[in-house]
């Protein structure tokens, strides 16, 4: 675990390293950006998505740093949930406007996370009032190298301030997903 964190920091830095010195903070746009919605899995299981990105966009090639959680969800459901984080960086194409802004973009990545392994045992039912899934499985820890793809529609009523729709996909060896959350940006987005 210890080496995806370096890796991740070296990631960022160079990330960091590389464009600090084109930024040209009078013509470019960048900006931060949160969203919160949905994913689902090649295998079955979906939940909800957390997204973070950091933007810029110069002479109109969108460079992308992209941070991804996904969680499993059921209530009742089996034990482990499915988990996954995905870190990328991506490059694509920015088509904007004034009030309105869409984005291509894909990269590499690195995905890693939990996943159900065997099944361990399954617990005896205990009556009519029995919700729950009573199956035990072991917790398989994954990690991979991963494509990150993202379609980014962003509205932008004020200077500083956009909201829109993000379809992304991630596809990875372990557990390929795509899905789409809701955001919201901020910085200089026009």
């Amino acid at each position: 675990m210890k080496k995806i964190g370096i890796f991740i920091i070296g990631f960022i830095g160079l990330f960091q390293i590389g464009f600090s010195q084109i930024i040209d903070f009078k013509n470019d746009m960048y900006w931060i950006d949160a969203g919160f919605g949905s994913y689902y899995s090649t295998d079955n299981t979906d939940g909800f998505s957390w997204n973070l990105g950091v933007n810029l966009i110069s002479d109109s090639t969108l460079y992308k740093l992209r941070f991804l959680n996904q969680q499993e969800f059921e209530i009742f459901g089996p034990d482990p949930l499915e988990e996954s984080y995905s870190v990328g960086m991506m490059i694509g194409k920015g088509f904007t406007g004034k009030y309105i802004q869409i984005q291509f973009s894909g990269g590499l990545g690195i995905t890693g996370g939990i996943k159900r392994g065997k099944l361990l045992y399954t617990e005896p039912s205990s009556g009519w009032f029995d919700i729950g899934d009573p199956r035990h499985f072991e917790k398989e820890r994954f990690i991979s190298p991963s494509i990150p793809l993202e379609i980014d529609l962003l509205i932008k009523p004020i200077k500083y301030l956009g909201a829109g729709v993000s379809f992304f996909g991630d596809l990875n060896l372990k557990r390929p997903m795509y899905g789409f959350v809701i955001k919201f940006g901020l910085g200089k987005i026009r």
